[in-house]
Parts: structure tokens; sequence; C-alpha cells
């Protein structure tokens, strides 16, 4: 039986294998003075959470052990610090931790504590646990696009475009006047759901068999970027969103043809304000591949990993 000041958390003690996951035991937090806690509805399987998991992040996730796993999330606020003004108990809230040690605990928690500027009030429009799937992935296709300054009519390709970011990048890019075609894997319907007009299969076409060109590409695959950013138009933009492309981004500067950027989603009230009232008028729905009860982490991280991406997996905490 859990203490009453104690909650649980998924945690690992050691690197490795989703098998490493398990539900421990930490201490219920309390709120800094600029920080809030949540009590967390259902969070997300995100790439970073398996890159941490395995020790790929060393240098970025803190010393000790147990710690905590999960960076997105929505929930119900239940404590504020003595210097938020602007967040009440009671709210419906979703948010991103950011790039952090994760400590004991982090977002696949029974509460989270979190600064109040890195949550805003989920859409109304949808569940709580349908809106743990957009967070960073909602943020990471904002940011990624904003940039690219799409124009209405404009054509964009998003390559991975069955994954949760992927296919948070389709409906972001329409919303943003984009015209989107989209480059698969084995599923398509996540793609599809959100509204891309062509889907090409990687196994079947190469970039260059591909019709066309594009204003602007979004990598969120990895895979083969400087052949995606030959099917740009003269004066295209290219964003890239998965660490894969990263020597694809470093030649990209010593050749001729448009630079690949990069970019990585960052926590952002204003920006988690714009996707709720997107999911809020219809226009930006949450896509789930699967959901999984607390006691299935272990193997929603493996299914990260192995199975075919349709959309975000996303677990729920009660």
């Amino acid at each position: 039986m859990v203490a009453q000041n104690a909650m649980w958390a998924v945690q690992f003690r050691s690197y490795g294998a989703p098998e490493v996951l398990e539900v421990g035991v930490a201490e219920v937090p309390s709120p800094g003075p600029k920080e809030v806690v949540v009590e967390v509805s259902a969070f997300s399987v995100n790439a970073v959470d398996l890159q941490t998991r395995r020790g790929r992040m060393r240098l970025f996730d803190g010393m000790g052990f147990p710690k905590g796993s999960g960076v997105d999330f929505a929930g119900v606020v239940r404590a504020v610090g003595s210097r938020v003004g602007d967040v009440e108990v009671g709210r419906r809230v979703w948010g991103y931790l950011g790039m952090k040690p994760p400590g004991r605990a982090a977002a696949g928690a029974q509460y989270v504590r979190v600064r109040a500027d890195r949550v805003a009030p989920a859409p109304d429009a949808v569940p709580l646990m349908e809106a743990a799937a957009l967070p960073l992935v909602g943020l990471t296709a904002v940011q990624a696009l904003r940039p690219l300054k799409l124009r209405r009519g404009d054509r964009v390709l998003v390559v991975g475009g069955n994954g949760g970011v992927g296919s948070t990048v389709i409906q972001v890019a329409r919303i943003m006047g984009g015209e989107v075609d989209a480059v698969v894997g084995v599923r398509s319907d996540a793609a599809i759901s959100a509204g891309a007009r062509q889907v090409f299969d990687y196994h079947d076409l190469k970039p260059s068999d591909i019709p066309g060109r594009y204003d602007a590409v979004v990598d969120a695959a990895g895979a083969d970027a400087s052949a995606y950013r030959r099917l740009l138009k003269p004066g295209g933009r290219m964003m890239a969103i998965a660490p894969g492309a990263f020597w694809d981004i470093l030649r990209s500067m010593v050749s001729p043809g448009p630079v690949i950027r990069m970019v990585s989603g960052k926590p952002s009230v204003k920006d988690l304000v714009w996707l709720a009232a997107q999911v809020n008028a219809g226009d930006l729905k949450p896509l789930i591949s699967a959901t999984y009860t607390l006691d299935r982490i272990v193997e929603a991280h493996r299914d990260a990993e192995s199975a075919s991406a349709a959309g975000k997996r996303v677990v729920l905490a009660r």
C-alpha cells in the first residue's frame, strides 16, 4: 500500500530495453513559488522517452537512479505556488516539461510538478486522455512550420507522415494554408486521417520518383533528407525534426541549394493556447495509435520501438 505522502511513478533503475521500466514510488511533490502540481490523467510516449531510457541522453538526464519517465501530459491542477497568479486549482491543463533531468518522477506519475509557464488550459473539445497525445508533437509541429512562413496554397511534403509528429505536422500545415502530401512506411492511415492529399510509400517509391516539386519539406523521419531536399522548388525551405537528419543538415551547409534547418519542440504557453484553440475549433485532432493502462507501460515502450507508427501512444494514469 502506498503511503499518504507517496505516489506511483514510472521509473527505471538502469538503462536498457523496455523491461527496465517499473511502476515505482516517489514522494508527492509540493509546488515551488512559480510552479504548479498537476494530477496526471494521461501521458504520451515520445521518442525522447525511448532515448532517455536507453541511456542516449546521459548528458541531460542527471545523476543517479531511479529515474522517472515521460515529458508531456494532461491533467488537473491540484496545487499552485505562492507566486502563480494565472493558474487555478481544479483547472484542466496540458503541458510539456522540456529538456530537464527527470529526477525520480517525471510526467509519467500520479502527480507532476511543473513550472506554471509550461502548462496551459487543455482543450475542452476532447477528453484529457486524448489531449495528452498532443503537447510535445503539437509544439514541435508549430515550431517547425512557423519559420517556413507558409503561404496559402504552398505545396508541403511531410516525410514520416504516419507517426505522431508527422501526422500532427500534416494537420498544422493544412491549418496554415498548405496543400500537404506525405511519405509513409507500412501504415498510411494516420497520414490520410490527418488530411494528406497524396500518400507515398517509401518502400515502393524513391524520393526522385515523387512527382512535382514542393515549397516546403518537413522531415520527421530522418531518412535520406538530402534526397527529399532535391524535391524543393527554387527558394524552397526545409525543416528537419528527426535527429537522424544531422549529417544531411551538415552537408546542406556546404552544397548548393537551401540549408536544412533543425528544430525540437520547446515549452510555450502561447503555442499550447493556439493548439487548444485549433482542437476546440475541430481543425486539429489527436491521432492515437493505441492506449495503454499503467500496468502495460513496458508494452507501450516496446510497441513504440518495434511496431509501425500510426499516431501517438498514450498511457492512462487513472
